[in-house]
């Protein structure tokens, strides 16, 4: 596990957010709400995978966290297009129970 000082992690999520313009690759759960904690059964090499996918760093947790649910895909949330289920908007809660 990665552990973060807050300003580093104030600085990850400041520094990244603004970056998020590629398409993500969805073979993964991208609604999870609690997906990084892996209480789905993802490992870290698949929550790394899922990062590498959408062109950010494997290392940083904040990173893996904003590639799953903050990716932007032609200036939407992009977890939004591939849930049937009516996820939430990513400014609110993430719906735990839509599963891609």
């Amino acid at each position: 596990m990665v552990k973060f000082t807050v300003a580093v992690a104030l600085a990850a999520i400041t520094g990244t957010q603004a970056t998020f313009t590629k398409p993500c690759n969805f073979p993964y759960d991208v609604c999870g709400f609690t997906l990084a904690n892996q209480e789905f059964g993802y490992t870290q090499a698949t929550l790394a995978a899922a990062a590498v996918a959408a062109g950010q760093d494997p290392n940083n947790g904040t990173i893996l966290y904003d590639t799953i649910y903050n990716c932007l895909a032609d200036g939407e949330i992009a977890w939004n297009h591939h849930c049937d289920n009516g996820c939430d908007a990513a400014q609110t809660v993430p719906n735990a129970n839509c599963r891609a």
